[in-house]
Order: C-alpha cells, then structure tokens, then sequence
C-alpha cells in the first residue's frame, strides 16, 4: 500500500544531538534599508543575495546580547511579490548597535505560511528565532527551526532531526493492535485501534475476529512530524519550552490511528529532553476518508 507523505520519517521531537553544525553566517555592514512584510528585501544586492528574496516575517528584539533591540528578518524567495510559497528560507539579523546585517543560511527550508517568533529557549535571557512553515502536503506536516544568535554567533538549535519528534514505527499485530516503539521512550509502545474494525476488514487487513491477513509490508505504522508545535513558558521562568503534536498513521495518510503530544526543553547539556508524553486513543472513530481512499485503490 503507498504511503501517502513526501519522504520518510524519524519522529520524536527534538531528536537527541542538536544541529550543532550552526548557520553559515556572513557579517555586512550596509546603509540602514527599512523594508515591509510582503515586499522585496532592501538590502539583498549589498548582502548578495538574490533580487527575489521577500520579506516573509519580521520582528525586534535584543537576540545578541547586548541589550539593544536588533531586527530580524525571516526571507525567501518568491517568483512572484503574491506567490503564498517561499523557497530557500534565511535569517537575517541587523545588529541594532553597529547596524551591521548577519546572513545565516537554513537550507533547503521552504514552504507556505512562514512565521518568525523570537523568544529565548536555551536560558541565556537572550531570545532566540523561531521558524515556522508549512510544508503544503497532505499530512498536515509543518518544519520548524530554531537559531540562536548570542554573542553575535548564529547556530542552529532545533532543525529537521528535531522535528521528526518522538519517532514512532510500530506495526499492525493480530487483536486490532499496534506495536512499536518511538525515540526517547524507555519502553514498547501498544495502541488499541479497534475503532478502525470496519476500515481494517474492508481493507482485507484483519478478519473479523481480528486475525491478520494482510502482507507483511502492507503492516507498518509510524508518525509524521510535527503538526502543531508551538513556544509556551511552561513553569513561567522565561524561558520557552515547545508543545507539539504529531499524528501516527496506518493504512494511508487519512487513517489517524493515534496522536502523540509531547512537551519538551533544551537542556543545559545541549540537547532537546521530553518532559511529558502522552498518546491517544480513539473509542468510536469515523472512517471516513480512510476508508474512501482504500476501497478507490
């Protein structure tokens, strides 16, 4: 059976080493260039960058260090000013001191709906950028990225391997269950997904005494990225933890078979920690396009 989503997953939040490889930052000093949300970025042809970089978001704040409020950038590049999709996403910081711009570079990062939050993560007091697009498939995924910039170094804290969240990969086993285990998680991992007994049977995935009989690769289960992660100051210390929820599918892409929340914070050992987990289970639940999907193959 075809996986609906764009490429495979690992999925626990915040996978365990940080993306400490950084941003690739490059330090200009050019004429101050006020620019608007929406609109093309002043300073791209002094900073090289190319004409079609936009303004996705734009906020201020100190994210340096040193007191002073500097301003950040969120930019991509547009083929046109109202296209809603923007590729080759990038931070831009202007040292509200010196007003000298730092370019940091976030990869292959595009999607729609990009937003910048700035608040401080790590504990220093200093806020740090927080990124956030859809990517505009089916399952509803959204990339996150998180930079810091303090003491005018630029560094990647949070990137596609914290994203992937509590990595699940499971599998249908007789009894209208799933089995498997997810990252950071010290033990085995059971959903009951009896709810889905009509969906299974017609889909020749299990008897009606819930025996299988499906092939063994048409079994797999496993989660998506995150759908929803959002920056909270959980103990009201200032600094921001993350709450995200991720959903894990059977079947296809329309068949939920589970949603994992989790809540999670970085750690003075420079890496992203689960402080709670918990899964759901669904008692009475609607096929629905589940089922649609399957019986139109």
């Amino acid at each position: 059976m075809n996986k609906k989503w764009m490429k495979p997953v690992t999925f626990l939040l915040l996978a365990g080493v940080i993306g400490g490889s950084g941003l690739a930052a490059s330090h200009t000093k050019v004429a101050h260039a006020e620019t608007e949300v929406g609109k093309p970025f002043a300073a791209a042809s002094e900073l090289k960058m190319d004409k079609n970089y936009y303004v996705i978001d734009q906020k201020s704040t100190d994210v340096t260090g040193d007191k002073v409020a500097d301003t950040v950038y969120l930019l991509g590049i547009k083929e046109k000013q109202d296209d809603i999709f923007a590729s080759n996403m990038n931070i831009v910081v202007q040292d509200g001191k010196t007003k000298a711009y730092s370019k940091t570079e976030l990869g292959d990062l595009g999607g729609y709906e990009g937003t910048l939050t700035l608040v401080d993560f790590t504990g220093d007091h200093v806020a740090d950028a927080f990124v956030k697009t859809a990517t505009g498939g089916s399952g509803g995924i959204y990339e996150h990225v998180i930079a810091t910039f303090a003491d005018k170094q630029s560094k990647v804290i949070f990137g596609e391997d914290e994203n992937e969240g509590i990595k699940y990969e499971g599998t249908f086993v007789d009894g209208f269950k799933v089995e498997g285990k997810g990252k950071h998680l010290d033990k085995s991992l059971t959903f009951d997904v009896s709810a889905n007994k009509d969906l299974y049977v017609a889909a020749k995935l299990y008897d009606q005494a819930g025996k299988l009989v499906a092939n063994k690769e048409d079994l797999s289960v496993y989660s998506y990225p995150f759908s929803a992660l959002t920056p909270i100051d959980m103990d009201g210390n200032g600094t921001f933890e993350l709450v995200g929820e991720q959903r894990v599918v059977g079947i296809n892409n329309a068949d939920t078979v589970s949603h994992i929340n989790s809540v999670w914070g970085f750690g003075a050992d420079g890496k992203w920690n689960p402080w709670e987990v918990e899964y759901s289970t669904f008692l009475i639940k609607h096929p629905g396009e589940a089922i649609q999907t399957q019986i139109g193959k």
